[in-house]
């Protein structure tokens, strides 16, 4: 049977026969792993939309048991993240993380749809990229069951509306906490709870709701783009067994 699919190569790997296989994710059937006969470096339409940070339409023949890409034709390429180290760095480490929390075969097409979104906004940031990785993962976050609880303290259910920033965050107990539950986190031998000098439930909310071109230009002060690093890479390593965030620099604001 021949399925067609909207997609982004995700990654490669050569095998016998110059086969290589195609890690794609894909907006109709989620990650895919697909055979190929078509090489990457040919000057064809299908050879252009094996290369990364490129979006494709796919023919595929899918088999009881596995894909094979027949062709493939680029709807767009972000050929400018190559031109700059802090957005390739950055468009690896997102393709890096779409990897580890999408799953064979299953359709998140508004996830997809971010994705697109966001390669748009990394061809074209002006600033500090990494920001727009932050906000990536954060948005992202909803979608995969796993954003952290910023309405109230996670532990106990108090309400922190009324506390002065800055509130503090558990990456163990997923989400803000309130002094209280703090001190009976460290008794209890639990070390991620960070106190950041900025209000943590506002930057998550801004990230959150904001479109991703909001950051095409904000670089964060480095202290705080740090901070927020290392929140975000713990979060994630223990929420999705993904943390890709160590290979990012952060940019001098």
């Amino acid at each position: 049977m021949i399925i067609n699919a909207e997609g982004i190569v995700l990654r490669q790997r050569k095998i016998s026969n110059n086969r290589r296989i195609i890690v794609l994710f894909t907006k109709q059937y989620g990650k895919i792993s697909a055979g190929t006969s078509i090489t990457e470096k040919g000057k064809s339409r299908s050879a252009l939309a094996l290369r990364p940070f490129t979006f494709a339409e796919y023919d595929i023949f899918k088999g009881r048991e596995s894909y094979s890409i027949n062709s493939a034709q680029v709807i767009q390429s972000y050929y400018s993240i190559g031109e700059d180290i802090n957005r390739y760095m950055t468009a690896a480490a997102f393709l890096q993380y779409l990897e580890k929390v999408v799953d064979e075969g299953h359709a998140m097409p508004a996830l997809f749809n971010l994705c697109t979104e966001f390669l748009e906004s990394v061809s074209k940031a002006k600033a500090g990229a990494e920001t727009l990785l932050f906000a990536f993962i954060v948005k992202s976050l909803r979608m995969l069951g796993v954003m952290p609880e910023t309405g109230c303290c996670v532990n106990c259910g108090k309400s922190l509306a009324e506390k002065p920033a800055p509130r503090m965050f558990s990456v163990s107990s997923g989400g803000v906490i309130c002094p209280d539950c703090a001190d009976e986190e460290r008794q209890g031998g639990h070390a991620l709870i960070y106190k950041p000098s900025f209000d943590i439930i506002d930057v998550f909310r801004y990230f959150e709701t904001k479109p991703l071109q909001t950051f095409e230009k904000v670089t964060l002060k480095k202290e705080d783009a740090a901070v927020i690093k290392e929140i975000l890479a713990n979060y994630t390593e223990r929420y999705l067994d993904a943390d890709v965030l160590s290979s990012i620099k952060v940019t001098e604001v």
